[in-house]
């Protein structure tokens, strides 16, 4: 009776939650569903505006869109790509008409935000806005710089979030609510953390403001119906390019917690059973940060469980957590892909800079253990992260060539220094980077926000378009792929060559004659 008068009592605040998504980056966020799950269990009217499938140069993230949407008939799956992202967003706030807007941002999508806010009109703009997501965990002052918004919520917003729109509503004073820092009067009220959120009382995420094919997400060559799942929340490790060690200081050295927890077996085949019986789902993406940190108890009462589901899943692990055991236990349970970050193969550098303690031997172990085994396993790297050279970069070539033959390639990505991890402000430090307050600009992957003296931009952009050529292909052939790296149309002609004749061989004694026209 009490939980009816309470909603009656919210139905009529409306909260607009804004998720400016990158272009095509299917799957529904985990976190849009459960925000829009507790804001309903507390009676709350809510409603969502998402940029994921629109075609707009407001958020012109991939240049291979049009390749991209070719490949796929979208049209049997109900999709339509819109193109008009400001004008919808207008739209939708004059039709719903908001008491409060949330907008939800990691530093790549806080670019098309911005954007989307700065179009507001003076009328617009009146209403409150509100920040949440990763980016504003650890740029908040950023956000209350670019006059967006009076309220910035750091870390976790389960709880935080629900209290702040009680406030609001209730006419209360926001303006010490915990994990928000609030603009007032032209200063800023920065409060601590609050409490950490209870994950056994967290509600199923509800999807239901999302179109129906936004379940659809492209795996292996295949569209799938997916959903994210979490196991756990945080991360135990330290790793110097990842922000999730900042979110566990930021909870240690302001509430004396440990952000890191994990749910009961039982709680996630709750949220598993409704999900699939809801959706039909045909592909579970695990969330967690590293999937198999967990002791050996927990991973096998996981695997039985999960074994009444056997839905194909795909999650990311680090090589330490691979066992023999699991290995076969994580086909057994009908998984579909594995990622284990590799990051760099110097061993010194991997420990004093990205502090990591793990030798090559385990990490080729590791892969050698989930060879053979009918699920895709992959590896990814970084390159161009500070005080990195090219001799550096071409140990880490040198360590992926050692893996099983049956490994995917492994991808090499160009080292974002993203807002709330300690290599970005190693890379301030040292100069790297000239402005502290500079943003990953997600709109140039292939390029490096650092400026290194040891590693000019130029071959770092060469080094990254031919690193799957350096790992797959013999080095009788290397003297091709370095002249492969120029940014040239001779250039882009024989790294398309050499990508063919890859192709066609699979075989890492092949010779490529058709180099042997270019001048040498």
């Amino acid at each position: 009776m009490k939980k009816n008068s309470l909603y009656k009592s919210y139905k009529g605040f409306k909260i607009l939650l804004v998720y400016p998504n990158i272009q095509l980056c299917e799957m529904m966020p985990y976190s849009i569903g459960l925000l829009t799950a507790l804001l309903r269990r507390e009676g709350f009217t809510v409603d969502l505006f998402d940029t994921t499938f629109y075609v707009d140069k407001v958020n012109n993230n991939y240049e291979s869109f049009h390749d991209y949407v070719q490949e796929f008939d979208w049209k049997e799956k109900g999709r339509i790509f819109k193109t008009n992202i400001i004008e919808d967003f207008h739209k939708k706030i004059e039709e719903f008409d908001p008491n409060l807007i949330c907008v939800s941002v990691v530093e790549n999508t806080y670019p098309t935000a911005k954007k989307m806010i700065n179009s507001l009109s003076k009328n617009m703009k009146k209403i409150p806005i509100m920040w949440g997501g990763v980016f504003a965990t650890f740029a908040p002052h950023l956000i209350l710089k670019d006059n967006v918004g009076d309220y910035v919520c750091r870390g976790e917003g389960d709880d935080a979030i629900i209290e702040f729109c009680k406030r609001f509503h209730d006419g209360i004073p926001v303006d010490n609510t915990p994990n928000f820092w609030v603009k007032k009067n032209g200063n800023i009220i920065k409060n601590k953390m609050g409490g950490l959120a209870n994950l056994e009382d967290s509600p199923i995420p509800d999807y239901s403001l999302f179109p129906d094919h936004a379940i659809h997400r492209v795996m292996q060559g295949k569209v799938r119906r997916t959903i994210g799942l979490e196991t756990q929340r945080g991360c135990t490790y330290s790793c110097a390019y990842c922000n999730s060690p900042s979110q566990v200081s930021l909870h240690k050295s302001e509430l004396g917690k440990m952000f890191a927890r994990k749910k009961s077996i039982k709680k996630v085949r709750e949220e598993l059973e409704f999900l699939h019986k809801r959706y039909n789902l045909e592909l579970i993406y695990f969330l967690d940060d590293t999937f198999l940190a967990l002791s050996e108890k927990r991973f096998d009462e996981l695997s039985e469980m999960y074994m009444d589901f056997k839905i194909p899943f795909w999650m990311n692990t680090r090589a330490e957590t691979i066992t023999e055991k699991r290995a076969q236990k994580l086909e057994d349970m009908n998984m579909l892909r594995m990622s284990m970050g590799i990051e760099h193969g110097n061993e010194n550098y991997r420990k004093t800079i990205l502090k990591r303690s793990l030798t090559n031997e385990k990490m080729i172990s590791a892969f050698r253990m989930v060879s053979g085994k009918k699920y895709v396993n992959n590896g990814n790297c970084l390159i161009g992260m500070p005080e990195e050279n090219r001799d550096l970069i071409f140990s880490t070539i040198e360590l992926t060539r050692q893996f099983p033959s049956d490994m995917e390639r492994t991808g090499a990505f160009i080292f974002a220094p993203y807002h709330g991890t300690s290599l970005r402000d190693l890379a301030v430090k040292k100069g790297y980077i000239q402005d502290p307050d500079s943003i990953c600009d997600i709109t140039k992957p292939e390029e490096s926000m650092l400026d290194q003296p040891q590693l000019p931009r130029t071959e770092l952009t060469g080094l990254a378009k031919t690193f799957g050529l350096y790992q797959m292909l013999p080095k009788s052939e290397w003297k091709w792929i370095k002249k492969a790296e120029a940014e040239t149309d001779e250039a882009t002609k024989l790294r398309s060559e050499l990508i063919k004749t890859y192709h066609s061989s699979q075989s890492k004694n092949l010779s490529l004659s058709k180099a042997d026209t270019i001048d040498a």
